[in-house]
């Protein structure tokens, strides 16, 4: 996965607040990504206006030849790098509940809906957790399957970025 994807996607999202994209950008520097705008960004301070890091984000993006997705692609993105993550074992079904929305499962493909719908169809999970457990753990099983579907699904935002051809920076000879 390209590590500037996945900043655009997940600030698009609110995973990564506007304070912390100087520490994000930071951090793609010593990954090996650079751009003026990039090195602006990660020399700021999380206090400065949050639009003008915003702004530096997408200057960042655009120099490092790297899409900046829509509010729903985002979203896709979102779901399917949980459904990934769900079933690889690296988070648990609450986890994708805690993190998801009411309303997120009305962009996308059927599959995306469905693991949407899936995770936050439940509002009380602490309290069927400990109340039902047996609904609760037919809960889980049913949000794992959704996500091992998606996670298995063709049509991947995600997977998409990845097969983009080598991209060389403003300036620099193209391969």
């Amino acid at each position: 996965m390209d590590a500037a994807f996945t900043l655009a996607w997940q600030h698009s999202v609110g995973l990564v607040f506007p304070e912390n994209l100087p520490r994000a950008a930071a951090e793609l520097m010593a990954e090996g990504q650079d751009s003026p705008a990039l090195r602006d960004l990660a020399g700021r301070s999380g206090n400065e206006d949050t639009a003008e890091l915003q702004g530096l984000l997408q200057e960042a993006m655009g120099e490092l030849c790297v899409p900046v997705p829509d509010g729903e692609t985002a979203e896709r993105c979102l779901l399917h790098h949980l459904a990934a993550r769900l079933t690889a074992g690296d988070i648990t079904p609450k986890d994708v509940a805690a993190t998801l929305w009411y309303g997120i499962a009305d962009t996308g493909t059927d599959l995306e809906s469905q693991f949407a719908r899936a995770a936050t169809e439940e509002d009380y999970l602490d309290a069927m957790e400990t109340n039902q457990p047996e609904a609760f753990r037919s809960w889980e099983n049913a949000l794992r399957a959704a996500a091992i579907t998606l996670a298995a699904a063709e049509n991947n935002p995600l997977k998409a970025v990845e097969i983009q051809p080598d991209r060389a920076l403003p300036g620099a000879d193209a391969k």
